[in-house]
């Protein structure tokens, strides 16, 4: 057994010892549901921990474990667990009847878009950012007349067919089931590489460059955010369309998301996660004439792209929203953005000196109130660090779960909610003290 195998026997056992009951359901789950989970990001080896609640930055495991949340279900839970003013939204939601045809509500939701995101000339509700990634493209398509999309390698924009490629940096396709035919409009560039987007949009044939513009999955490799500002000079020379995917970004980096951060309008914005803190709603916004391709009484007058869903504009989801984004505003007058920007600088740094304290390296990157990191020493870039010390880096993720700290082994990923204080970091950060002193990371050689 090499010293690598050690750590995850070592680590394994940790996590088996204090958690007898999520093993046990995972036992039941699997004769139930598909691998015991949900979906494949909720799965970690050797089995995942199932939860009761959560209050605050704080979750409850089926053992009775208290845990930092820094997980937030995918950087939903901007405002964190049970957050007052959204339980009293989910209740009046519950007296007005949970769907009904074309609720008021959905244009009140609609106009508090247009006052606090950039470019939001006109917006079209849905049910997840998967599902508003798929309409934005078809919307651009329709507009433009054109079929080729541009994605940046590395970068995550859902689970639909035509984006489960370059995840990883590289251009595969992320599992079975996905025919060639689904990503052969689909050009894969390096973030930043402006030569390169330059000779792809000589052709004139792509209709539109989607992008994070967090660049989250890709590591929160955004530089200064010169390109951002590039993209959308060099877009609109090209006559192709700047999609922004904001379901990270959005209202995350600022109440108006990663186009207020950044100061690049783009023609359209895709919405999802902390849009309606943690209620299943997704979002399309931007130039009207644009958008107009969806409007079906036909004033558009241009190419008809049909979009429609059952759960498009639930009371629920639609007033929770509202909430939100009222707290959002608030807190960016308030100054709440740069105080969750200042916890995670505060964490990242946090992390990177324990780490060097027992002799490992760590570069952490962070952008607003999310930190990834990365085990990797010297000069750091995402091709490096999406293939440096991977399982080390899960193993490191399983074992905050066991100090505490709920992250997701494989994700990178510390999402900060405005609920997360001082206190909070310092004890994730002697979480990973703990951690690093309880287990033999330095010894770990992975192959």
């Amino acid at each position: 057994m090499n010293s690598l195998q050690s750590l995850e026997t070592a680590v394994h056992a940790a996590w088996r010892e204090r958690t007898p009951q999520s093993a046990a359901w995972h036992e039941r789950a699997q004769a139930a549901l598909v691998g015991g989970v949900s979906g494949t990001v909720r799965f970690f080896p050797p089995y995942p921990a199932y939860f009761e609640g959560g209050h605050g930055a704080h979750v409850t495991d089926i053992d009775g474990h208290d845990y930092i949340d820094c997980f937030l279900c995918g950087a939903c839970l901007l405002l964190g667990h049970r957050a007052p003013a959204l339980m009293e939204a989910i209740a009046e939601g519950a007296t007005r009847g949970s769907l009904i045809l074309n609720p008021r509500h959905s244009i009140e939701t609609a106009e508090m878009v247009q006052n606090l995101v950039p470019g939001a000339e006109r917006v079209r509700f849905l049910n997840s950012g998967t599902e508003a990634v798929m309409s934005a493209l078809r919307f651009a398509r329709a507009f433009s007349g054109r079929a080729k999309i541009i994605k940046f390698l590395g970068t995550y924009h859902g689970m639909e067919d035509q984006m489960l490629v370059g995840l990883d940096g590289r251009a595969n396709v992320l599992g079975a089931g996905i025919p060639p035919g689904a990503v052969e409009d689909i050009i894969m560039l390096r973030f930043g590489d402006e030569p390169a987007l330059h000779a792809a949009l000589a052709g004139g044939d792509v209709a539109a460059v989607l992008m994070d513009p967090s660049m989250h999955h890709g590591g929160l490799w955004v530089g200064d955010g010169s390109f951002h500002h590039a993209l959308r000079d060099i877009t609109a020379k090209a006559g192709t369309l700047l999609i922004f995917d904001e379901v990270i970004a959005g209202f995350r980096l600022a109440a108006g998301g990663g186009q207020q951060h950044f100061g690049v309008t783009a023609d359209l914005a895709i919405f999802g996660k902390a849009f309606s803190a943690g209620e299943k709603l997704g979002a399309v916004t931007g130039r009207a004439d644009v958008m107009g391709v969806a409007d079906p009484s036909g004033r558009s007058r241009g190419p008809f792209a049909f979009q429609s869903g059952t759960g498009n504009d639930t009371t629920v989801a639609q007033l929770c929203a509202q909430t939100a984004m009222r707290d959002y505003a608030q807190r960016q007058a308030d100054g709440d953005y740069d105080k969750i920007a200042a916890l995670a600088r505060r964490l990242g740094d946090g992390l990177v000196a324990t780490f060097a304290a027992h002799g490992l390296a760590l570069h952490a990157n962070t952008l607003g109130p999310i930190v990834r990191i990365f085990m990797i020493d010297g000069a750091a870039d995402y091709d490096r660090a999406s293939i440096t010390n991977r399982k080390q880096l899960n193993l490191f993720h399983l074992a905050l779960l066991t100090e505490g700290v709920l992250t997701i082994p494989g994700s990178n990923d510390f999402f900060l909610s405005f609920a997360h204080s001082e206190a909070d970091i310092d004890a994730i950060i002697a979480a990973a003290a703990r951690v690093l002193k309880r287990f033999d990371f330095a010894s770990a050689v992975e192959p």
